[in-house]
């Protein structure tokens, strides 16, 4: 990384000692030429000004969007959890639920078999 960012430099140093050398190549030539040399290098600063904005605006959607898919993520893991939770709460009641329907059941069987005695 910091080596990339180093060679970024030298390669923008070059560039602008290139540019440097064009205009005053340019203005030896005379003005026309300096005017159209400077138009042409204005045009070019432009567009990698322009490739630069777009590029930083690149990574910056990217990563919007990998912290909304965490967020996405991780709220889909509490809902889960919280559903997990509300279902282990619950078993203890179904379970009594179920002792209570049984019992009510034995019950009525044996209501049943001493009215029909």
């Amino acid at each position: 990384m910091v080596a990339e960012i180093i060679m970024e430099k030298e390669r923008e140093d070059a560039q602008k000692a290139s540019d440097c050398n064009a205009l005053t190549e340019a203005k030896k030539l005379g003005k026309e030429a300096y005017a159209a040399i400077k138009a042409q290098l204005i045009q070019e600063w432009a567009a990698a000004s322009e490739a630069k904005k777009m590029e930083k605006l690149r990574i910056i959607a990217e990563q919007k969007a990998e912290k909304a898919r965490l967020a996405a993520e991780n709220k889909a893991k509490r809902a889960e959890a919280k559903v997990r939770i509300y279902l282990m709460d619950l078993q203890p009641y179904s379970m009594s639920l179920l002792k209570v329907t049984k019992q009510k059941a034995t019950l009525q069987v044996i209501e049943g078999v001493l009215e029909g005695e």
